[in-house]
């Protein structure tokens, strides 16, 4: 099989003759590889090599398991819907006419709660795109939103108080979408532009309804405000660019992008975590912070590792690495046994995880 020579690891076996481009040898079929020999290939500018299938199973440490199965995910599948339920009760009661303290004070307590029971679970975001069996709602949406938000504070090192209130922030960051006309936030088809323009007045309005409190953190309310503002100033509502948003923003701008797109949605089908890294990639290192979508993309597909997925040539795979180069494009293996390197087939992609 072709792999490319990120992939490649330290006792594999090249499988062919290798050659530069005026015909001189490099390596002979069958050569271990080797610390020099990949030195080598790289100063040659080799890109990828076909390599010998013996053993190579064993070579790259397989560990397949079944997220769903452990004790972990069951915990957290239990805990989720129980914070659904407590948060659909508590910001349906802050929409009310004449709303009560006691109620932000639940939801403050709702995050704490999210951000202790999640803390040390590596495998939390695997655990999200598994949970959207459940309504993919407004709530829903808000508490994977935080929980997301909590392990990249984590990843990025930033101090406890930080992370908790990045699930605070998550929890209260699309509350105006409950002040959207009900047929516009639900409507299957495509909106027009000026549904889409009454859809976008959700930041402002979250906004607002928020500041009557004195009592909710300042930041929190204005994640509600920017967290669709892009740092190219390509967003909205006031095109602001990455020198005029704060860390919290950022943050909760790719939480809910990330969240947005593996959902279910009335109109399409959940798009794969793959493909949304492919975005990120392409587009999102200009659209958010550099700094914190890298770390975002390196450390997310890591929890992919080991899972089930359908290819574009409709044959099912496990995902057995991760490319350095292009994150997207895994190393796989298929169930018949074979090894496959996305990075040098382009025109397999994967479309889908499977439960």
């Amino acid at each position: 099989m072709k792999m490319s020579l990120e992939t490649i690891k330290v006792g594999m076996s090249v499988g062919q003759d290798l050659y530069t481009e005026s015909g001189q040898l490099i390596t002979p079929n069958n050569t271990l590889v080797t610390p020099e020999l990949l030195a080598k290939l790289k100063k040659f500018k080799i890109s990828c090599v076909e390599m010998n299938p013996d053993g190579l199973e064993d070579q790259l440490d397989v560990n397949i398991f079944d997220i769903r199965n452990t004790p972990g995910f069951k915990s957290f599948q239990s805990e989720s819907a129980e914070a659904k339920e407590s948060l659909t009760s508590s910001l349906d009661k802050i929409l009310q006419d004449d709303p009560d303290n006691i109620h932000i004070d639940m939801v403050k307590n709702l995050s704490t709660l999210l951000y202790e029971s999640n803390k040390t679970n590596l495998n939390l975001i695997d655990m999200v795109y598994s949970m959207h069996e459940y309504s993919d709602t407004i709530y829903t949406h808000s508490v994977n939103v935080g929980m997301i938000a909590s392990h990249l504070g984590h990843w990025l090192n930033l101090p406890d108080d930080d992370i908790k209130l990045l699930v605070t922030c998550g929890l209260f960051h699309d509350i105006g979408k409950l002040l959207i006309p009900k047929e516009i936030l639900d409507k299957p088809g495509k909106l027009t532009p000026e549904e889409y323009k009454i859809m976008q007045s959700h930041t402002t309005k979250g906004f607002e309804l928020l500041n009557q409190f004195d009592d909710i953190d300042y930041r929190v309310k204005k994640v509600a405000l920017l967290h669709h503002e892009r740092c190219d100033g390509t967003g909205y509502p006031m095109h602001f660019g990455s020198n005029e948003l704060d860390k919290y923003s950022k943050i909760i701008a790719i939480a809910d992008a990330y969240e947005a797109m593996t959902s279910e949605r009335s109109y399409r089908e959940p798009i794969c975590p793959f493909t949304v890294v492919n975005y990120f990639e392409k587009e999102g290192l200009h659209k958010f912070e550099t700094k914190y979508v890298l770390k975002f993309i390196n450390k997310i597909l890591n929890s992919y590792l080991h899972t089930k997925v359908l290819l574009s040539n409709g044959k099912e795979a496990t995902v057995i690495m991760i490319n350095r180069n292009i994150k997207s494009r895994p190393l796989v293996k298929i169930d018949d046994g074979e090894f496959l390197d996305l990075a040098v087939t382009p025109e397999i992609s994967i479309v889908k995880m499977i439960s």
